[in-house]
């Protein structure tokens, strides 16, 4: 995947039914990496292509959405549309006021016909600009300050799989050499802040989930999937390198081999889980500085 920057971001659940207490996540959940199955595409979604930004002629959702249709992808669109101002609730159903909102998007940027129907055009239109909005402002403070406060997620740094390894899909997909996990591979938190949830369905029973409570990015959150097992209870408060679970061994979640896939919400977005490549092309750049900043290597 094309690197966009160092910039750093994230919005919208692509949801199976959570398990009791647990947040609804994207059955996405890939894994990248040597040794690891490359990752499957969301419910609803296809990849994008090889580029951050995406033109209006990529396909976008593996199907034309319009009023009736219910979805993962719909939740996805729905979310889209609030992060660019217009007030949809995400519900995964595409009624009037869907309808509605991409008519008015439409019009605004003159795709013609405004017929409230969600094609190849107007879906590829939507996703560059939700690009383009998680990489402004208050993200671009946290690599101007070279990322203080900030550490990498996994350790020890040596048994991490070099970038060229990793994959993209909603957050950044990190395996370990040999498939390491359990004590050999520990999460850490990136930044200081509180654990809020620990569950995810599609990324395991025991993945955390942790709000940022300082520095330019308060208020996002950091989902930690495939985790397991959790190393602290829901309401802790962690500091930047503070160990919070381990690399699950198996298939936690929907999985293929042990790997930790990390991302960031947009801002005002749910707890989890950004759309497919929404934040994960940013995140992805900070990841790799902080894995160069703790000494790995290519």
């Amino acid at each position: 995947m094309v690197r966009a920057g160092l910039l750093l971001v994230v919005s919208a659940a692509l949801a199976l039914a959570p398990a009791s207490g647990a947040l609804a996540a994207s059955p996405g959940g890939g894994s990248g990496g040597v040794g690891l199955v490359p990752p499957s595409a969301p419910t609803g979604i296809v990849h994008a292509g090889t580029s951050t930004t995406v033109t209006t002629t990529t396909k976008v959702f593996s199907r034309t959405l319009r009023k009736g249709v219910r979805g993962s992808d719909v939740k996805t669109l729905q979310t889209w549309l609030g992060d660019l101002g217009y007030g949809v609730p995400v519900t995964g159903y595409f009624g009037s006021v869907t309808q509605r909102a991409v008519k008015t998007f439409q019009s605004v940027h003159d795709l013609r016909p405004a017929t409230g129907t969600v094609g190849r055009i107007t879906a590829g239109t939507l996703l560059t600009l939700v690009q383009a909005s998680a990489t402004a402002g208050t993200l671009a403070d946290v690599n101007q300050t070279s990322a203080a406060g900030w550490v990498f997620p996994l350790q020890p740094i040596s048994q991490v799989l070099a970038p060229k390894q990793w994959s993209l899909d909603q957050g950044v997909d990190i395996g370990m050499v040999s498939n390491g996990c359990g004590a050999g591979a520990i999460e850490v938190a990136m930044t200081s802040g509180t654990i809020v949830q620990e569950g995810i369905s599609g990324f395991g029973p025991d993945a955390p989930v942790l709000k940022v409570d300082t520095g330019p990015l308060a208020g996002r959150y950091l989902y930690y999937g495939h985790a397991q097992p959790a190393l602290v209870p829901v309401g802790t408060h962690v500091t930047a390198g503070e160990p919070i679970a381990e690399v699950g061994c198996g298939n936690v979640g929907i999985s293929d081999a042990p790997h930790l896939e990390i991302g960031i919400s947009d801002a005002g977005g749910p707890k989890c889980c950004p759309g497919y490549q929404e934040t994960s092309p940013q995140m992805d750049d900070l990841l790799q500085g902080l894995y160069k900043q703790a000494g790995g290597t290519k």
